[in-house]
């Protein structure tokens, strides 16, 4: 398959997936209003989480190391024979602690140890979380293309009925429900697909390796770190705006992170997909500098359109991707839109660590833009009026974030090996 015709099928296939997301924000925000998706907020935060983490959290893993064995057939199903028991174990783990905790975790997120039983159904959902990331992250390390658009796109389509049934008829429970059904419904078409593939039978005699599941262990330490830091702070300055404006302020938020998830994804998927497997074979810093500013250039480029179009015509779009309740987002998103440029650009050198399995750093880089953005958060909301000064946070977090990621990047660039 062409580059072209792989960069539209890939690009077809996450604005489905974005074109979801936005209709989940959509009819929660038109049947529940602002406050609504306040009070959803922790949940949906939670999901999120669940979603990146289960199975392990391998997915990066995944399409890297599968990218570097395609020529190996034997070797290649033997990690992905590895990956599948992995992600069984992590699965039946988390499906264990969230049995357990369901009442704990519901008066966390809710508020109410009642909705106990959404945790559940979030418990057993996962491992059709998980399942989806493996398939996936195959089709992507394969760059097959048509398989990863099959998912997103027939998955979609399966789950928008779903979330607008339970939306409608069942409130604030069908829309707690529909952030786990949209996500679930990608994993029917991804096991229809796994068990008409060349994989099915041929995994099933693969004995998994030690070396094969310490490899992806690193990729869940990495995952970990990116599913706990940012999403906790998310939720910590989440409870900030509702203890200092109240639910309001807190549904604005949240409305802002799901618009930059939508867009910020695309770009994760593009790089995950172009960038990574292609710097991962790389061992020359000189060629991988030159790779690295080629796609910030890219990123920056095709960023800096798109959100001139989301800023100029920011009401139109705050009303018809969520409703007239979030107005009050038109006088911050500009922020919003300056972090998130440099946050996308800071994506290109982050996936460098993905790509050299670079633990310690990408932790490092975790933990310190997460701390940075609470600690501005906090610092700016006592001296400016309480939205304005989240978003303020934010943007001077990624700016900050990208000259300290990009500057350590430069320098070992110029290290000897």
């Amino acid at each position: 398959m062409g580059s072209i015709s792989s960069f539209f099928l890939t690009a077809g296939a996450h604005l489905s997936k974005i074109l979801c997301g936005f209709l989940l924000v959509k009819l929660i925000a038109y049947y529940l209003g602002a406050e609504g998706l306040g009070a959803l907020g922790h949940f949906m935060s939670l999901v999120a989480i669940v979603t990146m983490l289960a199975g392990g959290g391998i997915v990066n893993g995944i399409i890297k190391y599968v990218a570097e064995y395609r020529c190996i057939p034997r070797k290649m199903l033997s990690f992905i024979s590895a990956s599948l028991i992995y992600s069984a174990i992590f699965s039946i783990l988390f499906f264990i602690v969230g049995i357990t905790f369901s009442e704990y975790i519901a008066s966390l997120v809710f508020g109410n140890s009642d909705y106990y039983w959404i945790i559940i159904i979030l418990s057993i959902a996962q491992f059709g979380f998980a399942f989806t990331n493996v398939v996936t992250g195959v089709a992507n390390g394969l760059r097959d293309t048509k398989t990863f658009a099959i998912i997103q796109i027939v998955g979609g389509a399966i789950g928008l009925p779903v979330i607008f049934l339970l939306i409608k008829n069942y409130t604030l429970y069908g829309a707690a429900l529909s952030v786990i059904a949209i996500y679930f419904s990608y994993s029917i078409p991804a096991l229809l697909i796994f068990y008409r593939s060349v994989f099915f039978r041929p995994l099933l005699n693969f004995k998994v390796s030690s070396i094969d599941l310490k490899k992806l262990s690193f990729f869940s330490l990495m995952l970990l770190t990116s599913s706990i830091t940012f999403p906790v702070v998310e939720v910590l300055v989440r409870q900030l705006l509702i203890e200092k404006s109240g639910y309001f302020s807190a549904g604005i938020w949240q409305g802002s992170i799901k618009l930059s998830s939508a867009y910020l994804g695309f770009f994760s998927t593009f790089l995950a997909y172009y960038f990574m497997p292609g710097v991962s074979a790389v061992k020359d810093k000189k060629i991988i500098l030159k790779m690295v500013l080629q796609f910030i250039l890219v990123v920056a480029a095709i960023f800096i359109f798109g959100a001139s179009v989301l800023f100029f015509y920011r009401d139109f779009f705050i009303g018809a991707l969520l409703s007239s309740d979030f107005n009050e987002l038109s006088n911050y998103i500009g922020y919003q839109l300056i972090g998130d440029f440099f946050k996308i650009t800071s994506y290109v050198i982050g996936f460098v660590c993905v790509a050299k399995a670079a633990t310690k750093i990408y932790i490092f880089a975790e933990v310190f833009q997460s701390l940075l953005f609470y600690a501005l958060a906090v610092y700016m909301t006592t001296h400016f009026m309480i939205m304005q000064g989240v978003f303020l946070g934010y943007m001077f977090t990624y700016i900050i974030y990208f000259i300290v990621i990009f500057s350590g990047f430069l320098y070992w660039t110029q290290k000897s090996k």
